[in-house]
């Protein structure tokens, strides 16, 4: 490869924090038009390097040459302004700004007379819905589009800044099928025009897809990089855990009770669920697959009493219960661990004590009403062990310093502190690497063991067949299929998510 190619180049670049080694001198570059994919585990190193690439974060020491020449961006701002474009899980839009509003937020074009140059701004604006076909107007409210067409309007950002490099952090976390093979598309027209990508996802099977070549990062090194060809699904994961991973899923031996613990009739709500019946029983995992819209998250949350039902029947311990409401449903041992951690699961900016202590407050106050500490201090260093949480300092360390692995432990020790009998799960693996699932699956077998009635939703069949004792199928609000083992079939399971429901 001829060096005139390397757009990026990195050297020895070091990074610490509180005296903790973070990065050991990686050496890395990028190519012209090339998708590199970087993947490794959480806390691997990757969201460290990519924050010194933007700006965010200063190196220790090494160096870093953009297009041949010295760069050490100082701000965010200044590596936008030399042509580094971030694509975040979290996209960094304004939801309640129009498109056009949110293409030209960091500056407005004037005219003559110094106002705002409205007319240039919805041209420019429509220029790029055109380029991307997408299916809004320069006018429409950001809030009201789905996580595809936000992700584009993102990208045509990037584009109007004259990006040459794009960095796309878990950019398929909230897509459905059809928007990932859209994103996909694109990044190979980006590639085409030149533009350079970095490709981080924890999806080893996109990662292998989509690029041309994957680095590995394991604990601040960098352990492998070759062709992504030359990459077996299996070899990647043992350089990204350092191990060779026999196992994907735990071993299941468990009993299920007669007992239905949690049981839902003819629960119908607005036009997105449509008379859902169900039962969960003591020790059963039953999963819940379906494609986006399909209804899944609605019903958990109505199960769970977040949104109110307009008709049907929910049943906790053999108790009809209306109405519903998160209080009650708490005070019946039920747990309800949402699809969004960092927004509706945990208090991202609060030490990791004190999002585990919030579903057991209420019976930590002692007969003053104020927190025994003691007891809360017990609680929260049990649920560390048992669920083998890794933190510093537990009573410090805010909750979004934590790697995605840790921050989901952290939700199920919130939770597992009350002693529910009841689990409703909505992606709980959603984010999380590969080792760390593995200890999420871990977990969810080690509840329904210990008597407990599991809703595992997921979009992923395969962590449904690896875990769950059936599986549910939704679409359009209805389920159309109950799948028990050993009758597990992939393609029939996918089927029943895409057939018409009458």
């Amino acid at each position: 490869m001829v060096m005139s190619n390397v757009i990026l180049k990195i050297e020895n670049v070091r990074k610490s924090f509180t005296g903790v080694q973070v990065l050991h001198g990686l050496n890395f570059d990028l190519r012209k038009g090339e998708v590199p994919g970087l993947v490794g585990e959480y806390g691997a190193g990757k969201t460290t390097l990519i924050k010194i690439i933007g700006g965010v974060l200063p190196m220790d020491s090494g160096s870093m040459e953009l297009a041949g020449e010295s760069y050490s961006p100082r701000s965010p701002s200044s590596a936008t302004a030399k042509g580094i474009a971030f694509i975040h899980q979290e996209l960094n839009l304004f939801t309640n700004l129009t498109v056009a509003e949110n293409l030209f937020i960091d500056g407005f074009p004037k005219n003559r007379f110094g106002a705002i140059d409205r007319k240039k701004i919805r041209r420019i604006t429509q220029q790029c819905i055109d380029r991307f076909s997408l299916p809004v107007n320069p006018g429409s409210k950001v809030e009201d589009l789905s996580a595809g067409i936000r992700q584009m309007v993102e990208i045509a950002k990037g584009l109007m800044k004259n990006a040459r490099i794009m960095i796309f952090d878990e950019p398929t976390t909230s897509l459905s099928k059809r928007e990932k093979e859209d994103l996909f598309k694109t990044i190979d027209e980006l590639k085409a025009r030149g533009i350079s990508i970095i490709y981080i996802s924890h999806i080893l099977e996109d990662v292998r897809r989509l690029c041309d070549r994957i680095t590995v990062l394991r604990d601040g090194r960098i352990i492998e990089t070759k062709d992504a060809s030359g990459f077996s699904e299996k070899e990647l994961i043992k350089c990204m855990v350092g191990r060779e991973m026999t196992q994907v899923f735990p071993s299941i031996r468990k009993n299920i009770e007669d007992a239905v613990l949690l049981e839902v009739k003819n629960l119908k709500w607005a036009d997105k669920v449509k008379g859902v019946s169900l039962q969960l029983r003591a020790g059963e995992i039953v999963g819940m697959y379906g494609l986006m819209g399909a209804g899944r998250t609605d019903l958990a949350k109505l199960i769970f009493g977040v949104e109110q039902m307009d008709e049907g029947v929910v049943s906790i311990h053999s108790r009809e219960h209306s109405p519903l409401n998160p209080q009650a449903c708490i005070l019946q041992n039920v747990a309800f661990i949402t699809e969004d951690r960092r927004h509706e699961g945990l208090l991202m900016t609060k030490p990791v004590d004190e999002n585990l202590s919030l579903v057991k407050m209420p019976s930590l106050l002692n007969r003053f009403g104020v927190v025994d500490p003691k007891e809360m201090e017990k609680h929260n260093l049990k649920a560390i062990k048992d669920l083998q949480i890794i933190v510093s300092d537990y009573k410090r360390q805010l909750a979004n310093t934590l790697s995605g692995g840790n921050q989901q432990k952290v939700v199920f020790g919130k939770w597992v502190m009350n002693d529910p009998k009841i689990f409703i799960l909505d992606e709980p693996t959603r984010g999380v690497d590969v080792g760390a699932k593995f200890e999420i699956y871990s977990i969810i077998v080690d509840l329904a063991k210990r008597g407990s009635a599991v809703l595992f939703i997921s979009s992923e069949i395969e962590e449904l067949i690896g875990t769950c004792d059936r599986i549910l199928v939704m679409k359009d609000g209805c389920i159309t299929g109950n799948i028990a083992k050993p009758d597990y079939d992939q393609e029939k399971i996918l089927q029943l998510a895409l057939v018409e429901s009458g």
